[in-house]
């Protein structure tokens, strides 16, 4: 069975067809769990969950041959058995757990569902082969649904669509104000809009109203100390990186996270000197649900030349290892990272 969508799993929820087998992975966390849980209940009989539902978490020590038993145990009084393995490293298994999940999938008995649930491992199939072994194998007897981040139209719907749920208003504009003000994670998204409805209880939800109750994001805050290198205002920039240690925010972050912003404006910028729009980085590169970098990115590289957004990325490169050494205190390694940025951008940096 080839890999399914969200639209098409939804179907076989609904009809009651399943796969004998299947995995969940990709970096939505949120829609992982919900349709993992979906399954359970769609395909158990109500009343049976005691027998024949099981779930194992590699993080406890169960082996995966403990799985695969359970997988191949006839369900009590009809229905089916439902196994739920969560985050089992499937692309590196021993010989005898290989050989043992192999057998299983050739052969899966009809009366189990057995679904693989990688939550924190990784799956790339991009760059592992053995990842694309794993998902072949399972696409032969079952299937495979990734689970990405949401782009930033489907992000808003459903963010307005789950305000209106909770008795609010919660227009296009200020749902992509939360989306970037939060981050793309659906389950953080909402969980602040959870707060937000709580908070305004009623009534269409301003600006104001997600400033005033919102958890910015390390990405927000870092955009906003970018904004305010590109400004020329590092006394702004320095209060900001300030206010990130304070709140005990990993330096590696930060320098990443600001690392990110001055990469997302020299790929705008040779787009936009190679005569494409600010957008065309996404065609190369994973922007889905955080389309609004490169907005932000089009606007500030506007205010560097490519030399000067080159020689900003060799000043973080030897930030990160300053900071990787340990010889510098982390603090005195941002700063004067920030100190640079800020001279590169009044063209006084030596």
């Amino acid at each position: 069975m080839p890999q399914l969508n969200e639209v098409q799993l939804k179907q076989q929820l609904k009809s009651g067809d399943f796969s004998r087998v299947y995995l969940f992975y990709g970096a939505e966390g949120y829609l992982k769990q919900h349709y993992a849980e979906r399954l359970a209940k769609a395909c158990v009989t109500p009343g049976m969950e005691g027998f024949n539902f099981k779930k194992y978490e590699a993080s406890d020590g169960v082996p995966l041959s403990e799985v695969l038993e359970a997988a191949e145990t006839l369900p009590a009084f009809g229905g089916y058995m439902c196994v739920l393995a969560r985050d089992y490293a499937l692309d590196a298994l021993n010989t005898v757990d290989k050989a043992r999940l192999e057998e299983f999938l050739a052969d899966p008995p009809e009366s189990t569902v057995l679904l693989f649930w990688q939550d924190t491992v990784e799956v790339n199939a991009k760059k592992s082969a053995k990842w694309r072994a794993v998902l072949s194998e399972i696409s032969q007897c079952g299937a495979t649904v990734a689970f990405d981040r949401m782009d930033m139209q489907t992000l808003c719907k459903t963010l307005s669509a789950g305000a209106a749920k909770r008795g609010c208003q919660l227009e296009k504009t200020e749902a992509r104000y939360l989306a970037e003000t939060v981050g793309n994670d659906l389950n953080r998204l909402l969980g602040e809009l959870e707060k937000l409805c709580s908070y305004k209880q009623s009534g269409t939800i301003t600006k104001a109203d997600i400033d005033a109750v919102a958890t910015r994001s390390l990405e927000a805050n870092v955009f906003d100390l970018s904004r305010a290198l590109s400004s020329g205002n590092c006394a702004r920039a320095l209060e900001i990186l300030s206010q990130l240690l304070q709140e005990k925010e990993k330096p590696e972050l930060i320098l990443g996270t600001l690392c990110s912003v001055y990469v997302d404006m020299y790929r705008v910028k040779l787009a936009l000197e190679a005569g494409e729009r600010a957008e065309a980085p996404a065609k190369f590169f994973n922007y889905k649900g955080k389309e609004f970098r490169l907005r932000n990115a089009s606007r500030d590289a506007s205010r560097y030349d490519k030399r000067d957004l080159r020689q900003a990325l060799d000043l973080c490169t030897a930030a990160d290892r300053a900071l990787k050494s340990g010889s510098t205190p982390a603090p005195l390694v941002l700063e004067r990272l920030l100190v640079q940025l800020a001279a590169i951008r009044a063209g006084t940096l030596q």
